[in-house]
């Protein structure tokens, strides 16, 4: 097995320890249905030993619709593939396919786990299934948690480390004051439960379906993020006498003394200098607006993972946010790539009725927004991606601060 391929194992028996605890004993991949009489919980590993991404509860076959998160639109054959999977895993005869299982296992048959905890919780008897995920900095096991009978109850995050366990906390507060507002051009999860287990922050939040024939539109995607901006009300106020000016400059103080954190405060002192007391309207974000966290279902746009939602920041954020995926830096196009996000800033910003004085300063506090939350998570770790990010994003935002206006309206040569 590859190094590669022994780190992506590790983590999926990493996950599996925190979810089954002592006196459970350590995870093992397996082919074998045939226990030796212990309590035991077996979990398929797809789409392979060599790289887990999702662990399907094998005592319940009706779990089987978690292998339609595999492969999503990297190529023709992964729709077919998934198909066949999905009927595989439902049909019980597939115990006798030996695929490779994460298995663990517990001399006391009343040994606590993640299961054990949300059936208290909710009240009915569950089985869980995790979504690994690739592995990041800031990456949550998520839980689909069903009934015994396969039905869907929601999605558990289980926060595991300092980052995590804030983002947990703060999606919670942030599902409850979102839905507080009952917002109408979108919908959101609904907060079911929310509590520490085993020293582990958990949230269970309700199940949001998504259409797989319903598309995205642009328009439902602008209505969504022009309520969003309004949700909580709108202020207006000089940067430097605004909260979230208080916020991201006590952020960015933390980070003061770790890698690049001399970089961040030289940005935000020059932004303070030019533009402390520059006007700007404030309202809401969700604050990772992509394609990844929306779907469709029966014409109504729906919109998870709010653990980065904050309802003052500068009008605009989420527009930029969006358009800012399709850089993807150390690729061949990542110059052209940039030079079209920058060109498209003016209408972005337009859209969400932001004037053309203030385009130039939101788009600079967007990119030193993300900075700051790029350069804490690294903090507790790094990865290949989150670094080229960084320093995508602060490099960019070094140069919009020498040349503002040629920088945003024709991209950088």
């Amino acid at each position: 097995m590859s190094a590669s391929a022994d780190a992506s194992a590790s983590y999926a028996a990493e996950v599996a320890r925190l979810l089954w605890p002592d006196p459970w004993g350590a995870p093992q991949i397996t082919r074998s249905r045939h226990g030796n009489g212990l309590a035991h919980r077996d979990a398929y590993i797809f789409p392979s030993a060599r790289r887990p991404r999702l662990l399907v509860p094998a005592d319940l076959p009706a779990s089987a619709p978690m292998l339609r998160r595999l492969g999503a639109g990297r190529s023709a054959l992964a729709g077919p593939v998934r198909s066949l999977l999905e009927r595989s895993v439902r049909s019980r005869a597939f115990a006798l396919a030996r695929w490779p299982m994460l298995r663990v296992q517990a001399t006391d048959p009343g040994a606590d786990s993640i299961e054990r905890y949300l059936a208290e919780c909710l009240g009915v008897d569950v089985r869980v299934g995790i979504i690994l995920g690739t592995r990041r900095v800031n990456q949550k096991p998520v839980l689909q948690v069903f009934r015994l009978d396969g039905t869907i109850l929601g999605y558990a995050k289980v926060g595991h480390n300092d980052l995590t366990a804030a983002l947990v906390r703060r999606e919670a507060a942030s599902l409850a004051a979102v839905g507080s507002h009952l917002p109408r051009s979108f919908r959101v999860p609904q907060l079911l439960h929310h509590g520490r287990w085993a020293g582990l922050e958990v949230l269970v939040i309700s199940p949001l379906t998504a259409s797989p024939r319903e598309t995205v539109t642009p328009s439902a995607r602008l209505s969504a993020m022009r309520e969003l901006v309004g949700l909580a009300g709108t202020t207006s106020t000089t940067l430097a006498g605004s909260g979230y000016w208080s916020r991201l400059r006590g952020d960015a103080s933390v980070l003061a003394e770790v890698p690049n954190g001399p970089r961040l405060q030289a940005a935000l002192d020059t932004i303070e200098e030019r533009h402390g007391a520059d006007p700007l309207r404030f309202g809401g974000w969700h604050g990772d607006w992509g394609h990844w966290n929306m779907g469709v279902e029966k014409g109504v746009l729906q919109v998870w993972d709010w653990e980065r939602y904050d309802p003052q920041v500068p009008v605009g954020f989420d527009t930029l946010h969006f358009a800012a995926q399709s850089v993807r830096p150390g690729e061949r196009e990542a110059r052209r790539q940039e030079a079209t996000f920058l060109a498209s800033v003016p209408d972005r910003l337009a859209e969400v009725g932001v004037v053309p004085a203030q385009h130039d300063l939101t788009l600079r506090l967007y990119l030193t927004e993300i900075a700051v939350r790029y350069v804490e998570a690294l903090t507790h770790g790094a990865t290949p991606a989150l670094q080229g990010r960084t320093s995508w994003v602060l490099s960019l935002l070094e140069q919009l601060s020498e040349h503002p206006q040629p920088a945003l309206s024709e991209g950088r040569s």
